[in-house]
């Protein structure tokens, strides 16, 4: 309505695993390292359609030109060792961590008790939304430390070369199969009736 609503964004997955040959050394099981931080920014306005055009004007950039209403930014990290032993290549000390950065809107100081209570509202809604972005990148992460923890592949010779580059296929196969459960969530959000498109016709009523 008044330019780009809620919006993801992401970093490039960070894959650094270390290939090495290495007898009689035990694998150990990966855990999801997760971290969040929030910042924000302030949506000026006295009415409802002079925020959400100032929120269009104003908020963190998702794309090239477009700017978002609020945001969630993710960024996976892998890294380990893959290891040779018996002719089988597994991760050793894997560790995948995760940090989740979340962007929302702070009302300006000028805004009325009535668009405040209806900035109050548009906020829990707001929020939800993002804390199901939150929520499937925590489930890709648990995905990712899942294969790490029973990765597992026999190879011919004394290299982990054909093994890191399979297990990097298949991480990136989870990233971009929840990728694609992001950019589904989005659409059906703000698809025109949607609950991003309700929340901004109640805000600007």
């Amino acid at each position: 309505m008044f330019g780009p609503a809620m919006s993801l964004r992401i970093s490039c997955l960070a894959v650094l695993f270390v290939v090495s040959t290495l007898a009689g050394v035990a694998t150990v099981q990966a855990r999801v390292d997760l971290s969040e931080s929030t910042q924000y920014y302030t949506a000026k306005g006295q009415t409802g359609k002079e925020v959400a055009r100032h929120m269009a004007r104003r908020g963190p950039r998702s794309g090239f030109l477009a700017r978002a209403i609020a945001q969630t930014w993710y960024s996976p990290k892998i890294d380990g060792d893959l290891v040779l032993r018996d002719g089988v290549c597994r991760a050793r000390d894997p560790a995948v961590k995760l940090h989740i950065r979340y962007t929302y809107p702070r009302l300006g100081p000028e805004a009325g008790p009535r668009l405040q209570k209806r900035w109050s509202a548009f906020m829990k809604g707001v929020v939800k939304h993002e804390s199901q972005h939150a929520a499937l990148a925590r489930q890709m992460a648990t995905r990712m430390d899942e294969l790490l923890t029973g990765f597992a592949m026999r190879v011919e010779g004394r290299s982990c070369r054909a093994a890191q580059r399979e297990l990097s296929r298949r991480l990136d196969a989870i990233w971009k199969a929840y990728d694609l459960r992001q950019n589904t969530f989005d659409r059906a959000e703000h698809r025109r009736g949607g609950e991003v498109d309700k929340l901004l016709r109640a805000l600007v009523r």
